[in-house]
């Protein structure tokens, strides 16, 4: 769809392009007014000391006009946040009347949710009320607020982070194959003439983050060592990173390595991990039909899934978490619901399911596979949460992703007393994260002045293994206020 916006702010397109794409997939703005546009947007405003009117009309392939009232911000940054909340909220009520659509998550483009009713909660108001704000502002359903509800409940039944206290992150960024949905930083392992000179670079880094850690006084709240597929690592490597990770894993009761990839597992890495700290592990299924597994790119079967999960079981693991996603090519809900069935049988303490989302950098994007449509994967989404309330799995943590199937979400699920902690660090942007490895983003985080720095490690494997000793430099000049942005981004 091409649309063409006639508004009294042109730097608020992108934004209202985010709306339209919740409703017609991927628009195309139009700078000039052609014959060839499906949708005129006219959005015109009256401004009074304290209130302001936004005024809307559709014309072209919808037809409708509508006005809303807001209020003008105190100071100039707040002003700007309010009144593009106007443009995309009565964009938004507009095309609900015109198209007849149900959108779960409202008007709310943004990946954080439960930070909007952190934020109203930090103004004072309790969590009914800043449930009540945050629902009525974004449109978002009942099922949604309550989702949010459940997780907030949860969060606020774990131990905060204190000043001194921070979360670890180790990067592997490499993956045996890559999967089609994949659009991460992720190198194929190949030949493997790589992994030697990444894992002594990382080595270095862990080594000299734990040396800054010691210097500014902090302690690790949590470690997570992630990827890519760690267990792509050999044996012999993998202890040598541990290792030099061990006065992090010394400080914390959290230790989380992903060995994502059944078909990288092995006793003696599984032993490895066990021996040398990790308490969490996360054996990553996907889904349970070797067909799909397959189609999307992921070299191994759903035997190995559960080979791997039961050695796991028998050497000591009683913590782990399987990944499932909802929304992948030719699956339907009856299929989700038997992977879901499966994973849940083998009794996982916590389980992830993300809603699939395209992005332009995947290779399915580019072919455009055949792919459920939104009533599937909300149906998916739903039986998820509702078999995972059976067997005792609570949701504790989610985000949201541009793209998703069905403007969804991905939830963490788990036992009472099995929440990741870093997983909740990370997404609710509260506790400072020092990450290592390349393409890790470190952030620092000052809640009170409601600033968040960033310090990305550089992505390209080469630059990383010749530049480690910067990326250590920019880890420590984040406690100098130095770094990249200022406050988090908005959540509208």
């Amino acid at each position: 769809m091409k649309v063409y916006f006639d508004t009294p702010v042109p730097g608020f397109h992108k934004e209202l392009a985010d709306i339209l794409n919740l409703f017609f997939g991927s628009v195309q703005v139009a700078t000039e007014l052609l014959a060839s546009v499906d949708l005129k947007v006219v959005i015109t405003e009256t401004t009074g000391n304290r209130d302001r009117e936004c005024h809307l009309t559709l014309s072209g392939r919808h037809q409708m006009a509508l006005s809303a009232k807001g209020f003008v911000g105190e100071d100039a940054l707040t002003d700007k946040r309010l009144r593009k909340r106007l443009h995309k909220t009565v964009l938004f009520d507009a095309l609900v009347l015109a198209t007849g659509k149900r959108l779960p998550w409202g008007s709310l483009t943004g990946i954080r949710p439960t930070r909007l009713v952190y934020e109203a909660m930090d103004r004072g108001l309790g969590l009914d009320a800043a449930l009540l704000e945050v629902s009525d502002t974004f449109r978002l359903s009942e099922e949604k607020t309550t989702l949010l509800r459940d997780i907030i409940k949860v969060q606020k039944g774990i131990k905060q982070a204190s000043d001194h206290e921070v979360s670890c992150y180790i990067g592997i960024p490499f993956c045996r194959t890559r999967c089609r949905y994949c659009s991460f930083l992720s190198s194929e392992v190949g030949d493997g003439k790589l992994l030697p000179d990444y894992t002594n670079a990382l080595i270095k880094e862990i080594r000299g983050t734990a040396a800054l850690m010691k210097k500014r006084n902090l302690r690790a709240r949590s470690l997570y060592i992630g990827g890519g597929t760690p267990t792509t690592l050999s044996v012999e490597q993998l202890q040598s990173v541990m290792l030099a990770a061990r006065p992090l894993i010394e400080q914390t009761s959290e230790v989380t390595v992903e060995a994502g990839r059944p078909d990288t597992i092995t006793r003696e890495k599984l032993a490895v991990i066990r021996d040398l700290g990790a308490t969490r592990i996360s054996i990553n299924p996907q889904t349970m039909f070797d067909r799909t597994l397959k189609m999307i790119g992921r070299d191994h079967t759903v035997g190995q899934v559960l080979e791997s999960f039961h050695l796991a079981r028998e050497l000591g693991f009683d913590h782990i978490n399987m990944d499932l996603i909802a929304g992948l090519p030719g699956e339907t809900p009856g299929m989700f619901e038997q992977t879901i069935t499966q994973a849940l049988a083998l009794d996982p303490e916590a389980l992830t399911v993300h809603t699939l989302a395209v992005k332009r950098s995947s290779d399915m994007h580019r072919y455009s596979d055949p792919l459920p449509d939104a009533t599937a994967v909300e149906q998916m989404v739903d039986f998820a949460r509702s078999r995972a309330a059976l067997h005792g799995l609570q949701p504790y943590y989610l985000y949201r992703q541009k793209h998703m199937a069905g403007n969804l979400e991905n939830v963490g699920y788990a036992k009472p007393g099995f929440a990741c902690l870093y997983n909740i660090d990370m997404m609710e942007d509260r506790t400072t994260v020092l990450a290592m490895g390349a393409g890790a983003v470190s952030k620092l985080v000052d809640p009170n002045n409601r600033r968040i720095l960033r310090s990305p490690n550089v992505k390209d494997i080469g630059h990383y293994l010749a530049r480690v000793d910067e990326m250590l430099e920019k880890k420590d000049a984040l406690f100098e206020g130095v770094g990249k942005g200022v406050r988090p981004p908005e959540e509208d």
